[in-house]
């Protein structure tokens, strides 16, 4: 809406001021996101659409949540080190996470200790009610199970130690 008081002519590109899509829409492809294998929903324009998506390599979408009585984002929930979010049947994913004693790593139950008011979180993350995500410090996916895994332990341990790139850990 920047630009609504201008017309295309003096603008000039159509795209002028109107990049959600390529500020918010970049997905990383490098060993810092792991791949999930599901398809990517595409886009007419890639420098004007932003569609949420929590595909690994892409920015963890914005879903409302709350914690106390109070109303945050799941934005909120980044910070200084990785976070993973798990459903609310996936407590196995940060029993996990706790067990690997990784420095900087913190962790939710999404409709647990977080709670989902309109339970639209699995759904914007893509995930079943005992899926979870790990999450980059600057809010990117890195990794994403979207059900739970038969050893959710080796599972998160493989996935980080692919993000942080290590071998034999």
């Amino acid at each position: 809406g920047r630009t609504s008081r201008q017309t295309t002519a003096v603008l000039p590109r159509g795209q002028f001021l109107n990049e959600v899509g390529l500020i918010f829409g970049a997905r990383y492809a490098s060993a810092a996101v792991v791949p999930d294998g599901q398809a990517e929903r595409p886009v007419e324009d890639q420098v004007q659409q932003y569609v949420p998506s929590a595909s690994p390599g892409c920015r963890a979408p914005h879903v409302w949540l709350e914690r106390d009585g109070q109303k945050l984002s799941t934005i909120d929930l980044v910070g200084r080190g990785f976070v993973l979010l798990a459903g609310p049947r996936g407590a196995a994913w940060l029993e996990a996470a706790q067990r690997m004693a990784i420095p900087g790593l913190d962790g939710c139950v999404i409709g647990d200790q977080v709670k989902d008011p309109d339970g639209s979180w699995p759904a914007s993350y893509g995930l079943d009610d005992d899926g979870a995500v790990l999450v980059r410090p600057d809010g990117h996916v890195a990794w994403r199970a979207s059900a739970m895994a038969a050893d959710p332990g080796a599972a998160l341990r493989a996935a980080v130690d692919s993000v942080l790139c290590r071998t034999g850990a």
